[in-house]
């Protein structure tokens, strides 16, 4: 497995479990404690977790004496964040555009919404890249050394 798929299982590994503690942090919060829906969603800060993401290049360090890309690496590298960024654009207009459409050009949006639109898009950004990523290279190490 090299280093690009370490990083991918990471960073897939990170955001999926910040996503299941947030969730499972607002049904408590919501179903268990009885807080209305919009003081549960404080269950978001379990997200935090995905700055962890920013430690996977120290924690995967280029090895010594390898080639840390050749080719067909830029090409998968090229090709996932075609494809995180496509996806996050698609779904940041639709996220603008939406609202628009549903209340109208005199309707009013709290500022509230915009981290969430900043982070929500950081968290589609990680998960497309590293799922194409994975794809790409078959899920799993394919007789290569560790």
């Amino acid at each position: 497995m090299n280093r690009q798929q370490k990083i991918a299982w990471f960073n897939l590994i990170v955001v999926l479990t910040a996503l299941t503690l947030s969730g499972i942090a607002i049904a408590v919060l919501a179903f268990g404690v009885g807080l209305p829906l919009h003081r549960a969603t404080a269950g978001f800060g379990f997200i935090g977790i995905v700055g962890l993401c920013g430690l996977s290049p120290v924690l995967f360090r280029k090895e010594k004496g390898q080639v840390e890309l050749d080719e067909r690496d830029l090409s998968i590298h090229k090709k996932a964040s075609l494809a995180a960024y496509s996806i996050f654009w698609l779904l940041f207009v639709l996220a603008a555009m939406i609202p628009f459409f549903i209340l109208g050009p005199k309707g009013t949006i709290s500022v509230r919404y915009l981290p969430a639109m900043v982070f929500g898009g950081m968290i589609i950004v990680m998960l497309v890249q590293s799922i194409v990523t994975l794809e790409e290279y078959g899920w799993r190490n394919k007789g290569e050394k560790s």
